[in-house]
């Protein structure tokens, strides 16, 4: 089950170090997980844990681009095995509140569909690689 969801994404390619923006995120989820380890020592009943590390894994589905721009799936002019991207997932986009976490991932899938309606769309997943952030403002977070 997802910790968190929404309806409004955005995410910023990095290809050849031009962010490009995909402004169409039509819904998104984030699991966190922590890695755990047991301690509990003889002769306690109860087991005892300590956390470690913690793990994001972010999904966000967009409406396919009209314009016909393509789907890069790799290669030199789009995604590579590792392509870093940023992140900024809004619980609330309204003027003046702005309510999202954010932070980079590295895309780890893309499945591209379409409905029963005809509508085309993609899903891109997303594995966190750096520690996200909580934003809740009058503005935007910025692409840094």
């Amino acid at each position: 089950m997802a910790v968190l969801h929404g309806k409004t994404a955005k995410i910023y390619w990095d290809a050849s170090d031009t962010n490009t923006n995909l402004v169409l995120g039509q819904s998104w989820s984030v699991d966190i997980t922590h890695d755990v380890t047991e301690i509990t020592s003889m002769g306690n009943t109860w087991k005892t844990y300590i956390t470690g590390m913690q793990d994001l894994t972010a999904t966000v589905e967009c409406l396919l681009d009209t314009t016909g721009a393509k789907i890069n799936f790799g290669g030199d002019d789009g995604m590579g095995d590792d392509e870093a991207c940023y992140l900024e997932l809004y619980l609330n986009y309204a003027a003046s509140d702005y309510d999202a976490i954010y932070g980079t991932a590295i895309c780890t899938g893309i499945s591209p569909g379409i409905d029963k309606d005809g509508v085309g769309t993609v899903t891109y997943t997303f594995q966190s690689n750096a520690q996200w952030k909580w934003h809740s403002a009058e503005t935007e977070p910025s692409y840094a």
